[in-house]
């Protein structure tokens, strides 16, 4: 009966845990490159030490990497110069809030103090791993191959300048997670080997790869776990009182 209350209450635990990821989710149905979170994983199980009894009281455990869906999101064609998507594996490389981190973000920007951004307001990275920085410009866009072309201000009509070309990676044999700050970062906190041979297709963004069908299947689904083990806890809650009156000595 121990083992049952237990595995019911640890049932409830991460379905409660998996709400928040499914709400985070549906939240982010919009966000251009957003990779679903599936959440963290059980890693195994621990017993709590019981000196004088059975180790009857167990629960999982759960590892912190934060796992997400690495399958690609629809392409939609926006026909804007600066709106990039990758096609296929790969990442872009950014400076975010904190280290330098990844994404498939590609709704590119020019913010105001000059650094070429996506819209997340991370700072694009060229292949020395450095903000992409733009000059005053007429007319700016970004080719299939990455590279970041205007043609300055002040200059003869027609005049092409490349000021940089977008690092890309497949971070091939890299186990990435998702960061508290919401960033993709290799596990191990190294550096992905640079690759520029990553497909990229302009005046495109990728869609988010979340499919609000499943998300909401799963959420009745988790609401039906829910109910079931609730249940449980109370039929073991009735079945143990059935138990105790059957070997209670007759007053």
């Amino acid at each position: 009966m121990d083992k049952l209350i237990y595995t019911a209450f640890n049932t409830v635990n991460n379905i409660y845990d998996n709400r928040s990821v499914r709400a985070q989710n549906l939240a982010n149905v919009n966000v251009p490159g957003y990779r679903r979170d599936l959440g963290a994983k059980s890693v195994g199980t621990a017993f709590l030490d019981n000196m004088t009894s059975l180790q009857t009281r167990a629960l999982a455990i759960r590892d912190d990497n934060n796992y997400f869906e690495l399958d690609p999101g629809t392409l939609s064609q926006t026909d804007y110069d600066l709106d990039l998507a990758i096609r296929g594996d790969g990442y872009f490389m950014v400076k975010g809030q904190n280290e330098l981190s990844l994404t498939r973000r590609g709704d590119l920007k020019v913010a105001g103090d000059g650094t070429l951004q996506n819209g997340s307001s991370q700072a694009m990275l060229n292949t020395n791993l450095e903000p992409i920085t733009v000059p005053a410009y007429r007319s700016i866009k970004v080719s299939d191959n990455g590279e970041v072309i205007i043609e300055p201000l002040n200059s003869p009509v027609g005049t092409k300048q490349t000021i940089g070309q977008l690092a890309l990676t497949f971070a091939a044999e890299k186990e990435l997670k998702k960061y508290p700050d919401g960033e993709i970062r290799p596990a191990d906190g190294s550096v992905p080997e640079i690759d520029q041979q990553v497909s990229l297709v302009p005046q495109h963004v990728e869609l988010s790869n979340v499919n609000i069908t499943d998300e909401l299947i799963n959420s009745i689904e988790d609401q039906r776990q829910y109910e079931i083990n609730i249940k449980l806890i109370s039929s073991a809650s009735e079945i143990d009182e059935a138990g105790a009156s059957l070997i209670r000595m007759p007053s």
